[in-house]
């Protein structure tokens, strides 16, 4: 999957949107116009979530998910808002339904350009 390419008058009015969301001093990372996976890699897990919430047309997060059961998948979530400090809401692409995913039950959070995603997407058991 490819990363998103932003031209520079989408990137401004990306990094308006996402600035919204985030803390003061908060910016979308750049390299030659592109979110790129290593700014995937230093921002937060929060910061991942409000960039896609910002830009859902746009984005979509990749993550592992352990369930209640202990169970570990890895899923393609569309996130819609944060339900609680500890919890966001989100469309599960793999279960193609709304989810509350709790944070931390969460890890290895990527974000994907949203055409490169087809639904349903495959979820992938990690054990």
């Amino acid at each position: 999957m490819s990363v998103a390419t932003l031209s520079p008058a989408a990137f401004n009015a990306s990094e308006q949107a996402t600035t919204a969301f985030a803390p003061s001093g908060e910016t979308f990372a750049r390299s030659h116009g592109r979110v790129c996976d290593r700014a995937n890699s230093k921002w937060s897990p929060a910061k991942v979530l409000r960039t896609a919430m910002a830009d859902s047309d746009r984005f979509v997060v990749q993550l592992d998910y352990v369930d209640s059961k202990g169970k570990r998948t890895r899923r393609t979530v569309s996130p819609i808002r944060f339900a609680a400090s500890d919890r966001f809401l989100g469309l599960c692409l793999c279960r193609e339904e709304p989810r509350q995913f709790h944070l931390s039950r969460c890890s290895n959070f990527q974000l994907l350009d949203a055409d490169d995603v087809i639904m349903p997407v495959e979820m992938v058991e990690l054990d």
